[in-house]
């Protein structure tokens, strides 16, 4: 059982790591005008591909308000070019920075792809500035190194909502787009149900997690502190857990994978909460003050007391406006090959 509790310990600490937070890379930045050692451009016209012949560069700079970007051109550039869009970064008050992408753009570097990246202007859930300053790089790069040959755009959690967000609305611009564990179901669906797995795991669990839905104690680290707690409890009382996935979409396919889902949807609103209450300037995002809580399996009686106990939070309109004005993808926009693009849910829908 020691054993087993370690292993998912370790797998839980690093799935709430591996999606969300990304550590920044310390790089000093050059001035607002981007400085490149040693350019050369020939024969680079709109519409075609480029025809670089300064070898391997690596230019850094900014874009306002406040975003840092970097590009990277390796000596054998193939002509395209990989715009990267990073996952979710803690709102902590820590300072805007690059983030350390070297596990993904050295690899691509290697086999002769171009690659550009933004650090956004705001840390936290910023779809919004994300999405544009993540837009800006294809500009950036074709200014100083010419129009590349295709655009690929990708990005993981928050990025993969926001490189989902930029192929259907430009389509023609992007050739391809990967999402690795985005947000691709949409930020509603996606906060109502990590809302809702903190609301039930408070009541079949309580006591368990630290705070609330909307109040997570500063100075608490999740991964070490918290998660083992919610190892224990899932260990001594699966039946919560199993009732839980009744009632809720919860994706898995063994006992550590559903520990793994409940893990990461805690510490998604652990990490998020002060950012999304400061988001909605402190008013409440989350509507369950209706819900009738149901699930096959479940017994009546569990479902009676839930429904007469589960914490209730009623949204106020300005807060469900933030919300509703958050990018909902589509799924309908056609591809310059004619296909709609794939709607690869990571995270299922919310109770309706």
């Amino acid at each position: 059982m020691q054993t087993r509790f370690s292993i998912l310990l370790v797998a839980a600490a690093l799935l709430v790591g591996g999606c969300d937070h990304r550590s920044p890379l310390a790089l000093q930045v050059s001035s607002p005008t981007a400085r490149i050692k040693s350019p050369a451009i020939a024969n680079a016209r709109s519409g075609s591909a480029a025809i670089w012949s300064g070898g391997a560069q690596h230019v850094e700079g900014t874009t306002g308000p406040g975003a840092l970007y970097a590009i990277d051109v390796p000596a054998n550039w193939n002509g395209d070019l990989v715009v990267y869009a990073h996952g979710y970064i803690e709102e902590s008050g820590a300072a805007v920075a690059l983030p350390n992408i070297g596990y993904f753009r050295d690899p691509l570097l290697a086999r002769g792809f171009a690659m550009a990246v933004s650090s956004f202007s705001e840390n936290g859930y910023a779809l919004k500035e994300g999405a544009l300053q993540t837009h800006q790089l294809s500009g950036l790069f074709a200014t100083r190194f010419g129009q590349p040959r295709r655009t690929f755009i990708t990005g993981q959690s928050l990025g993969g909502i926001i490189a989902l967000k930029l192929a259907e609305t430009y389509p023609q611009q992007y050739a391809g787009a990967m999402m690795g564990c985005g947000v691709v179901g949409g930020t509603r669906d996606q906060i109502t149900y990590i809302a809702n797995v903190r609301v039930l795991f408070d009541y079949f669990y309580p006591n368990v997690l630290p705070g609330s839905l909307l109040e997570t104690p500063p100075g608490i680290d999740f991964a070490t502190q918290v998660v083992p707690h919610i190892v224990q409890a899932i260990t001594a009382n699966p039946n919560g857990a199993f009732f839980m996935t009744r009632i809720l979409p919860i994706p898995f396919a063994s006992s550590q994978e559903l520990v793994e889902a409940i893990v990461r949807a805690l510490g998604f609103q652990f990490l998020g909460a002060t950012d999304f209450l400061d988001r909605s300037h402190g008013h409440v995002f989350f509507e369950n003050s209706r819900t009738v809580y149901t699930g096959a399996g479940v017994p009546q009686a569990v479902l009676d007391d839930l429904n007469a106990k589960v914490a209730r939070y009623q949204a106020t309109p300005d807060a469900a406006n933030f919300l509703a004005q958050c990018y909902q993808p589509n799924r309908t926009a056609e591809h310059p090959g004619g296909h709609a693009p794939h709607d690869a849910r990571s995270d299922r829908a919310a109770l309706q």
